[in-house]
């Protein structure tokens, strides 16, 4: 996955859908903003997570659901010391739709892709539309890493359902979410940057430039936007790949810092420790136990 733009093909070309399982923590405690071309659908099975669409947290409990719009920016991180286990349901509009005048399309999947109705995001476990689609989302949570298959008409059945009782629910974009989609969109331009310069020694004014704002107003709305500061967003980016690293990798620790932009091995060792709560070689050990 790229942190940021995600770009790698659910499910396949020809039935681009799929279902993931997520166990926090398994090695790593979240993942960071990120969006995708495909509508995603979360589903809290045990325990507690923290899901931030756009510029909102939400703090998603067992039997809650959290739908993503594509091209949505998001973030999932665990709640806290508490374990959880959850499944993501991605697929494309694209398999929805027959054609290009497809009556699907221009009514319902279209405003949808471009923002122009806005899903609810958090659908909690007491609420109508939760009970309307749950039962829908289990039926397609059965054997989530087997391929299904001779199912994939009782997917898209499935998946025409759970839109159709969406759709009641979904609301008109208005003036000021189109400027903050706006804003999101120059927002993703200096997260790719970050993403594909995050070894070197890059600046906030830089990063800033990417998107045309000065350095204090992109400071101003990144904090905004996403919670924290762009250096504190930075250092939990390196230290995240640090982490995947440590894992899959048989570097040596002073190399992984320096490959994921620690110029400074104790500094390194201070902020992984106060991330993960282990030392880099504890995390190493623990996690290949």
């Amino acid at each position: 996955m790229s942190a940021y733009q995600e770009t790698k093909i659910h499910g396949t070309h020809a039935f681009p859908y799929v279902v993931y399982m997520g166990l926090l923590p398994e090695y790593i405690s979240g993942f960071p903003f990120h969006w995708h071309e495909e509508m995603e659908i979360i589903a809290v099975r045990e325990g507690t997570v923290d899901v931030t669409v756009r510029n909102t947290e939400y703090v998603v409990h067992s039997g809650d659901l959290v739908l993503i719009q594509p091209q949505m920016i998001h973030a999932i991180k665990q709640h806290g010391e508490e374990k959880a286990l959850y499944f993501n349901i991605l697929f494309r509009f694209s398999m929805l739709e027959s054609s290009a005048d497809d009556v699907c399309r221009e009514k319902y999947l279209e405003p949808l892709s471009s923002h122009k109705l806005l899903m609810p995001e958090l659908i909690g476990s007491e609420l109508p539309l939760n009970r309307a689609i749950m039962p829908l989302v289990q039926s397609l949570l059965r054997e989530p890493h087997q391929q299904r298959h001779q199912e994939e008409l009782l997917i898209k059945a499935r998946l025409f359902e759970i839109m159709h009782h969406i759709m009641p629910y979904c609301s008109r974009s208005d003036k000021s979410r189109e400027y903050e989609d706006i804003i999101y969109d120059k927002l993703k331009r200096s997260l790719e940057y970050m993403e594909e310069n995050f070894v070197d020694n890059i600046s906030v004014e830089e990063v800033a430039a990417i998107s045309n704002y000065s350095e204090s107003h992109f400071s101003k709305l990144f904090k905004q936007l996403t919670g924290i500061s762009f250096a504190q967003y930075l250092k939990n980016y390196r230290l995240e790949m640090a982490a995947d690293q440590l894992l899959n990798s048989t570097g040596k620790v002073s190399e992984i810092a320096m490959s994921c932009g620690f110029s400074n091995l104790s500094y390194f060792s201070r902020a992984f420790c106060h991330k993960y709560g282990v030392t880099p070689s504890e995390f190493r050990q623990q996690h290949r136990q």
